[in-house]
């Protein structure tokens, strides 16, 4: 849907967490936003992820909660979802939409 005429969006200033050196013993989220194979992708980079860094735990946010395979389509919804991420305690996020 699109936004309404009057309604603002306001970004503030952008800081980008550094990127941890190796993936080794981290853990990893994989989040799909439902879209067709999409899941297909982030599957395959889990595998190879798995078979090249030790120690690495992946979660398949799709999969711990399927509520979350979905495109937010809100500021709010959006915010929720990210919420439950945070609450996994991730070092890196991997999120895939695809057609």
């Amino acid at each position: 849907p699109q936004k309404p005429a009057d309604e603002t969006i306001k970004v503030g200033p952008v800081t980008l967490n550094a990127h941890p050196e190796t993936l080794e013993g981290k853990t990893v989220v994989l989040r799909w936003n439902g879209k067709p194979n999409g899941d297909k992708f982030l599957t395959r980079v889990g595998e190879l992820l798995s078979e090249q860094v030790q120690g690495v735990k992946l979660i398949k946010l799709w999969e711990t909660d399927p509520d979350t395979a979905e495109i937010s389509n809100s500021v709010e919804r959006s915010q929720e979802i990210a919420d439950k991420i945070a609450g996994l305690s991730p070092d890196l996020v991997i999120a895939s939409q695809c057609d």
